[in-house]
């Protein structure tokens, strides 16, 4: 049975999250780290909010800065120790310029910055646009694990079932950036989930 849930990070500002709840959204994906590799603005009260409120954090995404083997498995340590000991899916956000034309080397990258998640016995996963995924990513070579694609169609804040990806491996469709949920101000990310996130509650 798919769910519907949201990204946040402190684009959105301050969250209440029993209105977000209210409004019906079953699980959240929040931003856990900057570029400068401090914990984004809003984690902790993030984190605590969905928690105090009862609503699933799916995971934790991090948008991704790393053209390097060496950055990647850094940037991974340090979310790591951002989450200190709590238990959270980590998504490998990949998208910015930085990775794009790395050719299989982006491939590396995503191993090396899995392996160290995975190794702390933590869950993993890649986030992407659907094009991005498709140019940089997948032409390169298979990925063995779960993937998160973004494809907002029109972006009409609804969803456009005819804009699904379709590419395997693939959990969650993050289908418009122009989402409206109540307790947040401004628009949010929204997503479909496919999977069975309750497996996925992280520790408090």
């Amino acid at each position: 049975m798919s769910k519907i849930g949201i990204d946040v990070s402190s684009y959105q500002g301050k969250i209440d999250w029993a209105k977000v709840k209210d409004n019906g959204i079953e699980f959240a994906i929040i931003k856990i780290i900057r570029k400068d590799l401090y914990p984004d603005n809003q984690f902790e009260t993030n984190w605590k909010g969905c928690n105090d409120c009862g609503i699933t954090i799916q995971g934790v995404y991090n948008y991704s800065y790393a053209d390097s083997v060496q950055k990647a498995e850094n940037d991974a340590k340090e979310v790591i120790k951002i989450l200190n000991g709590r238990k959270a899916m980590v998504w490998f956000d990949s998208e910015d310029d930085c990775q794009k034309n790395l050719g299989p080397k982006l491939i590396s990258i995503i191993n090396a910055y899995a392996a160290v998640i995975l190794n702390a016995g933590l869950q993993f996963g890649v986030y992407s646009g659907e094009w991005f995924y498709k140019t940089y990513i997948q032409s390169q070579g298979s990925l063995n694990y779960p993937v998160w694609i973004a494809n907002y169609g029109n972006n009409t804040g609804k969803l456009e079932p005819v804009h699904e990806p379709e590419i395997a491996g693939m959990v969650g469709w993050q289908y418009t950036s122009m989402g409206k949920v109540n307790g947040i101000s401004g628009t949010v990310d929204m997503n479909i989930w496919y999977d069975d996130i309750q497996n996925r509650n992280p520790q408090k």
